[in-house]
């Protein structure tokens, strides 16, 4: 895939900034690559693959939910889109609880990915719920 330029700006991002919160390298346009700093439209497994490491893996080592898809937001909507148009959601038919013995097993519960604590946490800030601390007597 073609890397592309960061609009409006011609320095690359603080890495740093984007791997405290990878919600952060994906936007509207583009995504960026939280290992070379790239900026693209999707993450390829072909890209990830030059840097020796999978989608699986990229998504665990920076704490992406296993479900992200590494590609811009605009991308996204238009694979969505497509994906309707084509009657595409009528063939799919997993269920997780059901295919999966282990989540099965584990009552439903899985591991929680840094993505989707940053998001739990903005959540309870911006609507003011926090759950009470407990305090040791």
């Amino acid at each position: 895939m073609r890397k592309e330029t960061t609009p409006g700006s011609s320095s690359p991002p603080d890495l740093g900034v984007l791997r405290e919160d990878p919600r952060r390298a994906i936007d509207e346009d583009g995504i960026f690559c939280l290992i070379c700093g790239g900026r693209f439209r999707q993450l390829t497994n072909t890209h990830l693959a030059s840097h020796g490491i999978t989608s699986g893996d990229y998504k665990e080592r920076f704490g992406y939910n296993p479900g992200r898809a590494l590609m811009a937001f605009a991308l996204r909507r238009a694979y969505a889109e497509r994906a309707i148009r084509v009657g595409l959601a009528a063939h799919i038919r997993l269920r997780p609880v059901v295919n999966e013995p282990e989540l099965r097993r584990r009552g439903g519960v899985r591991p929680i990915a840094l993505e989707e604590r940053l998001t739990r946490r903005d959540l309870q800030l911006k609507t003011g719920l926090r759950r009470p601390q407990l305090v040791a007597e």
